[in-house]
């Protein structure tokens, strides 16, 4: 990794355990399909950092598939006034 190459891009160090890590990289897979896309590009960008900082430790991952009810859910402010 090029950590100068890093900056210029305006990004900066994040340091968390392996398992923290490997919770982002899973993490993104219970997203719904009807989030914004904002909100999904982002969590794939993070969940390939997330990966790739692993990959590049030499740590393999278990992925993780969550089942429907696992995921999280949209709800519109009208079904929370209810």
């Amino acid at each position: 990794m090029n950590s100068d190459k890093e900056i210029a891009l305006g990004r900066m160090a994040f340091w968390l355990d392996p398992k923290d890590i490997e919770f982002l990289a899973n993490e993104w897979r219970k997203i719904p399909d009807e989030a914004p896309e904002q909100v999904r590009e982002t969590w794939a960008r993070i969940a390939f950092r997330a990966h790739s900082a692993l990959y590049h430790a030499g740590i393999k991952i278990d992925p993780q598939f969550p089942e429907a009810h696992e995921q999280y859910q949209i709800y519109s402010s009208q079904q929370d006034s209810h």
